[in-house]
C-alpha cells in the first residue's frame, strides 16, 4: 500500500524567519556594543529589515554608527549573526502538523541557507526527532548555493531516503519563488502555507511554481491531505 510522506520547508513554514533574524541581530548588537562601544545596531538592522532590505543590514548598519568601519567589521558582525544560538520558536500549528503527521509516516525536511546556520535552527527547535529526513541543501555542493531550491537534488534524496515506488509526497512551503517548482515537475502535490509579516514575497511566483493548495494555518493540511 503506498504511502503519503509530507515534507516540510523550515523558515516560515515551521517557524517565523523574521524572529530568527531579530536573533541574530541581537547577539550582533552585543558584540558591537561589548567589541566596538557601539550602540543600537540590532535596532538598526531590525528597522532597515523591516523597511525591506533583505542584503546590506550589517555594511550599512556598521557604517552608519561607526567612522571607521571596515569590511572587517562587517565580516565580524556576520560570523556573529551565523554562530550565535538563535532563540526562536515554532508556530503553534507547526507543533500540531508534526505530531499529527508524524503518526502517519515518515517525515522529511528540506531547507535552504547556510548548512551550519540551517542546523542551529533545527537544534534550537528540537524538531530534528520528528524527522526521518533532514536534507540541508547548503551541505551537499561545493558552493553553498548549488543545490538550492529548485535544484532536485533534495527531493531526489528524499524520496531515495523515505520512500517506495508508488508513494505518493506533499511539500509544503511558503516561497513560491522557488519552493513548488520541482515538486509540481515531479508529481508531488504543493501546498503553500500564507502567513503574515514574512520575510519573502508570498505572492512572487516562479514559473511553475504555482501550488496546488493554499492554507493560512498547517491545520488546514487536514482539508487538503487525505487521512
Amino acid at each position: 500500500m503506498s504511502k503519503l510522506h509530507v515534507i516540510f520547508d523550515l523558515d516560515d513554514t515551521l517557524y517565523p524567519e523574521r524572529q530568527h533574524a531579530h536573533s541574530g541581530f541581537r547577539a550582533a548588537g552585543r558584540h558591537a556594543r561589548e567589541v566596538w562601544g557601539v550602540e543600537g545596531l540590532a535596532e538598526r538592522m531590525i528597522a532597515l529589515l523591516d523597511d525591506g532590505h533583505l542584503g546590506g543590514l550589517f555594511k550599512i548598519s556598521i557604517e552608519e554608527h561607526l567612522e571607521d568601519a571596515t569590511e572587517d567589521h562587517v565580516k565580524a558582525l556576520i560570523d556573529v549573526y551565523r554562530n550565535h544560538d538563535p532563540e526562536i520558536d515554532l508556530f503553534d500549528d507547526a507543533v500540531w502538523a508534526l505530531e499529527h503527521y508524524g503518526q502517519r509516516g515518515p517525515l522529511g525536511l528540506i531547507t535552504d541557507g547556510t548548512a551550519a546556520v540551517q542546523a542551529k535552527k533545527v537544534a534550537a527547535l528540537g524538531i530534528a526527532p520528528h524527522f526521518a529526513e533532514i536534507v540541508l541543501t547548503g551541505a551537499l555542493g561545493d558552493t553553498p548555493r548549488e543545490f538550492h531550491k529548485p535544484h532536485p537534488r533534495s527531493y531526489e534524496i528524499i524520496e531515495a531516503k523515505i520512500g517506495a515506488p508508488g508513494d505518493r509526497y506533499v511539500y509544503v512551503g511558503d516561497n513560491p519563488a522557488k519552493d513548488f517548482i520541482t515538486p509540481n515537475a515531479r508529481g508531488w502535490l504543493s501546498v503553500q502555507v500564507v502567513r503574515d509579516n514574512t520575510i519573502h514575497d508570498p505572492h512572487a511566483i516562479a514559473d511553475g511554481g504555482e501550488p496546488h493548495h493554499r492554507i493560512t494555518s498547517l491545520r488546514e493540511l487536514a482539508d487538503v491531505l487525505p487521512e
